[in-house]
C-alpha cells in the first residue's frame, strides 16, 4: 500500500491473540474518544505515560499533538470498534535536528498483548519517514514492560540514576 494509502487507511497490527486493530494518524475530531481512553486508563498508567497525575488531555494540549509540524500523533482502534482508541502514540519532534521523542498510552485492559511492541516498531517506521535518526524516550524507572519494549528496538541497557530513565534509540 502505498505511504498515503496507509496514512488513510491505517496501519494494521494483530495482537499476540488474534485480534485485528488499526492504527492511523490522529485528527482534531480524534479528542473526545482520547479523552474517554484517558478515562479508562488506571491512574498509574497515566503517571507512567506523563510522569505526574494526568487525568487526560485538554483541547489546546490535543490540537498541539495534532499539528503536523510537532510531530505525528497515532490512534489505535480495534479493527471492528473504530471508535474507540485504545491507545495513542506519540513520534514528536525535539529541539534538536533527527530526534524525536516516543511515548505511547494504552488502555490497561489492552496492555500486555503485544501491542505496545508493536506500536514501538511502527513508532520508528513513522520517525524514520519523518526524518529522524533518532528516538528518545523518557521512562520511569518502575516501568518495566516499556522498558522491555525499547530494548526490542535495540535501545541500549538503561541505568536507572533517578526516577525516570532517558533513553536514546540509533533507528
Amino acid at each position: 500500500m502505498s505511504e498515503t494509502g496507509t496514512r488513510r487507511t491505517g496501519h494494521p497490527i494483530t495482537l499476540a491473540d488474534g485480534t485485528p486493530t488499526r492504527t492511523r494518524e490522529a485528527t482534531p475530531a480524534d479528542l473526545g474518544p482520547v479523552q474517554a481512553l484517558h478515562r479508562r486508563c488506571s491512574p498509574d498508567s497515566r503517571a507512567m505515560r506523563y510522569h505526574a497525575g494526568t487525568p487526560g488531555l485538554s483541547a489546546a494540549g490535543w490540537r498541539l499533538l495534532c499539528d503536523p509540524e510537532r510531530g505525528t500523533t497515532l490512534v489505535t482502534t480495534t479493527a471492528q470498534r473504530a471508535d474507540r482508541i485504545i491507545a495513542m502514540t506519540n513520534v514528536m519532534r525535539t529541539g534538536r535536528q533527527g530526534v524525536g521523542e516516543f511515548a505511547v498510552l494504552i488502555e490497561d485492559a489492552w496492555q500486555s498483548k503485544g501491542l505496545g511492541t508493536a506500536l514501538a516498531a511502527h513508532a520508528a517506521e513513522v520517525a524514520r519517514r519523518d526524518g529522524h535518526h533518532t528516538l528518545t524516550a523518557a521512562v520511569a524507572a518502575a516501568n518495566v514492560p516499556m522498558l522491555h519494549v525499547l530494548e526490542n528496538l535495540d535501545a541500549p541497557p538503561a541505568l536507572a540514576t533517578g526516577p525516570v530513565i532517558d533513553i536514546e534509540i540509533p533507528l
